[in-house]
């Protein structure tokens, strides 16, 4: 349940923002606005998912995570498609990581799924006579890419992944990165005990790099003068020429 937030007024956080103030601290440890952000930023905004390269043949599945629900990616016959990853039976997570298979199964009551999201099998099912198994495929939900990777919206009539965000592929072709070049590495995760804002913000600047990454600064010039900010609108953009000695 999202209970009510005090009421701010909007011309006075403006007001408070432009002068280089942050939110109210109870916008960073309050559980109802939290549970607010979730709703209304990450349910209504596309989601990184993983690298289409990952989804190259027919029967890879990846898994993951839009505003808190649990979703599966797949490609079948027909290109890429995602669900939300909960058996229409009990709710309980239908597949685990990443991999390939040649049906969605849950592993607790093994209903099956095809690769189209259709329920094509239930155990003991001739038992039950009025079950249609037409009528509980997994819940779809869109997916599109952006260059090699791989985006998820839980709103059908959401605005398309590239009409926010294609002005980034000729941000980064300007830099000379040739995303279709690159291959994943290696992934990790780590779990902040911290409103996400708090993060957001702090990588939105660079006025910390000189002291908090010797490393980076060594290599990327990050003096104000140099080092780039820009906002795009939906997204924003960092960019500092490479030192001659790096």
């Amino acid at each position: 349940m999202i209970t009510r937030i005090q009421p701010v007024q909007k011309t006075d956080l403006i007001t408070e923002l432009d002068r280089g103030f942050s939110l109210p601290a109870r916008w960073y440890t309050d559980p109802s606005i939290t549970e607010r952000e979730v709703v209304r930023v990450f349910r209504k905004s596309w989601q990184y998912l993983g690298p289409v390269s990952q989804l190259a043949a027919v029967g890879d599945y990846v898994t993951g995570y839009a505003g808190g629900v649990p979703v599966v990616a797949v490609r079948n016959e027909q290109g890429l498609a995602a669900f939300v990853n909960v058996c229409r039976h009990r709710r309980h997570e239908v597949m685990k990581g990443r991999g390939n298979a040649r049906m969605l199964q849950c592993g607790y009551h093994a209903w099956a799924y095809d690769l189209a999201g259709g329920l094509k099998r239930v155990p003991r099912s001739q038992s039950e006579p009025d079950l249609c198994l037409e009528e509980f495929p997994l819940l779809p939900i869109r997916i599109e890419t952006l260059g090699p990777f791989a985006f998820v919206h839980l709103d059908e009539d959401a605005p398309a992944l590239m009409s926010l965000y294609g002005d980034l592929l000729d941000i980064i072709a300007a830099s000379g990165v040739v995303l279709g070049s690159l291959e994943p590495y290696s992934r990790d995760e780590w779990r902040s005990q911290a409103n996400w804002k708090t993060m957001l913000e702090n990588y939105l600047e660079c006025y910390h790099c000189a002291v908090a990454h010797p490393g980076f600064s060594a290599a990327i010039d990050v003096r104000p003068d140099h080092y780039k900010l820009a906002s795009h609108g939906w997204f924003f953009s960092q960019t500092g020429p490479v030192r001659p000695q790096a």
